[in-house]
């Protein structure tokens, strides 16, 4: 353990005298060039959202746009400023697809109680309920496949 120690404060060392003799060596200076410094200058600024002012407002709140390009932007104020969100369509996901729960669920019809099947990220889920305690939800999963066969 000494001995890793001595190696580690060793290389502090080396890396430190590295740096100090960079800084210490006499030499010419280079001087810095007009065009060097007008570019150190200017760094570029991000320009903060708006909304365009021939937006149409929406019932909602947000505001609808079409830019020159055809492209539909949909602009809404949120707390940390405005945010502009492409317009992709009426009941699109963004390419996801959604699956019913009726599809992920599974009920097998025990007498008086039901029980439920659920594949989630984290494995199946199995519940059981008696059939008057039933949620709106659990009785319509229970319904819709029983009147499948």
């Amino acid at each position: 353990m000494k001995t890793l120690i001595a190696i580690l404060a060793l290389m502090c060392a080396g890396v430190l005298s590295a740096q100090t003799s960079d800084t210490t060596t006499p030499g010419p200076k280079k001087k810095a060039t007009k065009t060097a410094v007008a570019k150190k200058a200017t760094p570029p600024v991000a320009q903060p959202v708006t909304i365009p002012a021939d937006a149409t407002p929406n019932a909602d709140g947000t505001y609808a746009y079409t830019d020159k390009a055809g492209k539909k932007w949909t602009y809404t104020r949120t707390p940390f400023g405005i945010s502009r969100i492409e317009d992709v369509g009426p009941g699109s996901t963004g390419g996801f697809t959604t699956i019913p729960k009726e599809q992920l669920t599974k009920a097998t019809d025990n007498g008086e109680t039901v029980k439920f099947q659920r594949q989630t990220p984290f494995g199946t889920t199995n519940w059981e309920k008696k059939k008057s305690e039933m949620t709106d939800e659990e009785r319509h999963i229970f319904e819709s496949q029983q009147a499948k066969p």
